[in-house]
């Protein structure tokens, strides 16, 4: 149970947390478009494609190791896994919804 309630609370703080890292993100997005266009700044395209893939790779090794130990606990792991999965499945409903 234990496990169960952790996993719904993680997913939750993470829902929010992404939430939240996708306006910031969006708004440093125009505002490094507004400085180029502007001429103030000049933008590396492919280098920023470079840093985003070796982040984007770095979480997902970063992801399934997180995910492989949480299996090993046995029964708290499978309970906080679907907690995890089971309150991401229901956000995700309920952001549909609204």
């Amino acid at each position: 149970m234990a496990g169960f309630l952790l996993g719904a609370t993680g997913a939750f703080l993470v829902s929010i947390s992404l939430k939240a890292l996708r306006i910031i993100a969006l708004a440093q997005a125009a505002f490094l478009g507004f400085l180029a266009v502007s001429g103030i700044i000049t933008i590396n395209f492919g280098r920023l494609l470079e840093i985003l893939t070796d982040i984007v790779n770095w979480f997902t090794d970063s992801l399934d190791s997180i995910f492989s130990s949480i299996l090993e606990l046995g029964i708290f792991g499978a309970g906080f896994a679907g907690g995890f999965i089971g309150t991401t499945v229901l956000l995700e409903a309920l952001n549909d919804e609204g």
